[in-house]
């Protein structure tokens, strides 16, 4: 189907001559990885206790993946300690005091929180999310209206589209030679460009995803030969 439009299409491209259009090829692929995301929200009154607290649960969660080849923890977000009411988010180089977050007001709470993802091959199926649930249990103190742990559902993933790009640059190669064979020869030139673009992913449900590449296909009218002497 891709070739009959691209024919119908080919009258109205040789007109353009040098005009680049923008074609793309797609391929369905499935998921590479499976991942748990997991969140935690800390408080306390004390803001370096609460970070502390933070960091902790974190070494906890890295020494659970630690030399574990086909297992991965990836940090989405962390946020450092701020007081409860406050909206401001604070990044590594800010100051240790908050704006309008003076220690003068009195009773403050402070909360932080982190949101990881928890990573293994697809194929490992149920059974390696059985062990990625494992992995994420018993992270906050139990019954502790302070520390708060959520797991969220498990999700497909597609991490490494461009293993795909040999596979889709071959469809491109093929558009290419068909096209070539409608050309009237010796008259026009066909040239294919952008294949340095990235490959693209989109979720199509459960473990299927479509990659797809863009790329430019243009017909130019080649240069006269010299006349020789």
């Amino acid at each position: 189907m891709r070739f009959l439009a691209f024919l119908l299409l080919l009258p109205l491209m040789l007109n353009a001559a040098t005009t680049g259009t923008t074609h793309h090829v797609r391929m369905q692929v499935d998921a590479d990885h499976l991942f748990l995301p997991v969140s935690i929200m800390i408080k306390g009154k004390d803001r370096a206790a609460v970070d502390a607290r933070v960091d902790e649960i974190r070494k906890v969660l890295e020494k659970r993946f630690a030399d574990q080849p086909g297992w991965e923890l990836r940090e989405i977000t962390s946020e450092f300690a701020r007081s409860e009411n406050s909206k401001s988010s604070i990044n590594v180089t800010s100051s240790s005091k908050f704006s309008g977050d003076d220690e003068s007001r009195g009773d403050v709470t402070y909360v932080a929180t982190a949101r990881w993802e928890l990573h293994t091959e697809a194929d490992k199926g149920l059974k390696g999310l059985e062990i990625l649930r494992t992995k994420a249990s018993d992270l906050v103190k139990p019954k502790s209206d302070d520390e708060k742990q959520a797991v969220g559902n498990p999700e497909y993933a597609l991490t490494h589209p461009d293993d795909s790009r040999n596979e889709l640059l071959d469809q491109i190669k093929n558009d290419f030679e068909e096209a070539k064979k409608h050309l009237p020869e010796g008259q026009w030139k066909l040239e294919v460009s952008d294949l340095a673009s990235p490959v693209q992913v989109k979720a199509l449900g459960g473990k299927r995803f479509e990659v797809s590449l863009d790329y430019q296909m243009s017909f130019v009218t080649p240069k006269p030969e010299k006349a020789s002497k």
